[in-house]
């Protein structure tokens, strides 16, 4: 848990090749890109992640920390890819 009470988890997630680009996205915002492997601490919520951009786009669940392969997350159905929201700019000055 850090200073303002937000708890993060540690997510790994390793690619089949080296080469491969992993993209992890939260509600369609693209939240982090890594090549072979992915590494990094987030909030507990629901993601995507695709191997290879356009590729099919897999549903992950953050809840604890987690270690998965490529071929564990693709063992699963994948899931259509989110629309990222953007709100509107407020027109007042």
């Amino acid at each position: 848990m850090f200073e303002d009470g937000a708890e993060y988890f540690e997510v790994v997630i390793v690619a089949q090749s080296p080469k491969t680009d992993i993209w992890l996205a939260h509600e369609g915002h693209l939240v982090q890109k890594s090549d072979g492997t992915l590494e990094t601490s987030i909030l507990p919520g629901h993601y995507t992640v695709e191997f290879g951009l356009g590729s099919p786009t897999y549903p992950l669940r953050i809840t604890h920390d987690v270690r998965w392969t490529e071929e564990e997350i693709t063992a699963g159905p994948p899931c259509p890819r989110p629309i990222p929201y953007v709100p509107p700019l407020d027109s007042e000055p």
